[in-house]
Parts: C-alpha cells; structure tokens; sequence
C-alpha cells in the first residue's frame, strides 16, 4: 500500500513540473499572441471583480482539500505535505491576483 502511494506521489509530482516547464515555455508566447478585445471600463472592473473571486474561491478549496486530506492521514508525514500544498496554493493564489489587477485591456472608442 504504500509503495502504491509512493508511486502515486512521485507521477503527481512530475506532472506538476511537466507542467511548469511546459507553461514557463509558452508564457511568452501565449502573451504574445493573446490580443484583448476592447472592453468597457465598467464591464473592465466587473470582469476583474469575478477573477479576483474565483482566484479566491480557488484557494478555499484548496485548502479545504489539504485539510480533509490531512485529516484523514493525520499519522503520516501529512502535515509536512499540506504545508507544501498549502506554500504552493497561497503562491498561485498571489500570482493570480497579481495578473488579474495587472490585466488591462483596450478600452473601446466612444461612438459618435
């Protein structure tokens, strides 16, 4: 059983960083090429006012998930693992608000 764990572990974990390389790879060309509409100020905020909540919302769940997990493995090197968890949940949650209030589309030209 727990080398089954181990297992499960270690392709989770190298599925993470797969994932990282390949993402650090295309950040900047997926800048690049994503070009914004342009967009009302008001429906702007709105817009970002939704991100920044689901970006919060992501993190609760989150957290409740490394707590149930904890919860139900609490003899193991759990904790250690939800603090991990935990670190990398808070730093994608402040890099998502970061891009959210940094993102700034185009605004549309006033109609005669």
């Amino acid at each position: 059983m727990k080398r089954e764990w181990m297992w499960a572990i270690i392709s989770l974990v190298i599925a993470i960083v797969l994932s990282y390389i390949l993402l650090s790879l295309a950040k900047d060309d997926a800048q690049s090429k994503v070009v914004y509409e342009c967009i009302d100020p008001t429906e702007r905020e709105r817009v970002r006012d939704l991100a920044l909540q689901g970006i919060d919302d992501g993190l609760k769940q989150a957290m409740a998930h490394l707590y149930v997990t904890w919860q139900k493995d609490p003899a193991t090197s759990q904790p250690q693992r939800a603090q991990v968890g935990t670190t990398n949940a808070i730093n994608a949650h402040n890099r998502g608000r970061k891009l959210a209030l940094a993102w700034n589309p185009p605004d549309c030209p006033k109609e005669p």
